[in-house]
């Protein structure tokens, strides 16, 4: 209990080496836990897991005990995972919308990686309330969730989807869409 209270105060401190000891003491178990909430995506609990522990390292975030530490670390990863989950399937969900509308017959010859590649690269590029209102309707929420949330109008947010939409259309690779 005594060494876990020193690691937590030099954690507070930003202290490298408590940061590389936390590291070593739970970034295995971290990805194991990540990756049964993934289930499907092995690399992607890693990224996950070293996604977090940067972050904690990068905000400077305090805790009052190795406790709350440990369940902050452990409910970061789940987030993030489940995060993850849903912005995939987000993603899924375009794509399909984009297949369908480009080519109504053959799926077999799309490159999905290349197409997710390419969305999220456009959507990047979309001006910041634009890209979050677009990114709130692919998790699938509807307008006036997105309007309440964002404290927006209805009308502002469907102007903004209907931009971002049409910027995707205009600069996604259509030849990506075809066999």
């Amino acid at each position: 209990m005594k060494d876990s209270e020193h690691i937590i105060q030099a954690i507070n401190r930003g202290d490298i080496e408590a940061f590389k000891q936390v590291y070593a003491l739970y970034y295995s178990v971290l990805v194991t836990y990540a990756n049964s909430i993934l289930a499907d995506s092995e690399d992607m609990g890693e990224d996950i897991v070293q996604d977090v522990i940067a972050n904690i390292w990068e905000a400077k975030t305090q805790f009052a005990s190795y406790s709350s530490f440990k369940t902050y670390l452990y409910n970061a990863v789940r987030n993030a995972a489940l995060n993850h989950i849903k912005h995939q399937g987000a993603a899924d969900k375009y794509i399909e919308y984009l297949q369908y509308e480009y080519t109504p017959f053959d799926y077999s010859g799309v490159n999905v990686e290349e197409i997710y590649r390419q969305l999220f690269a456009l959507i990047d590029h979309l001006p910041y309330r634009c890209r979050e209102i677009f990114l709130l309707h692919m998790e699938g929420k509807r307008n006036e969730e997105i309007a309440r949330v964002l404290q927006l109008s209805v009308e502002t947010v469907k102007t903004q989807k209907k931009r971002a939409m049409a910027y995707i259309r205009a600069n996604i690779d259509k030849s990506l869409l075809y066999e």
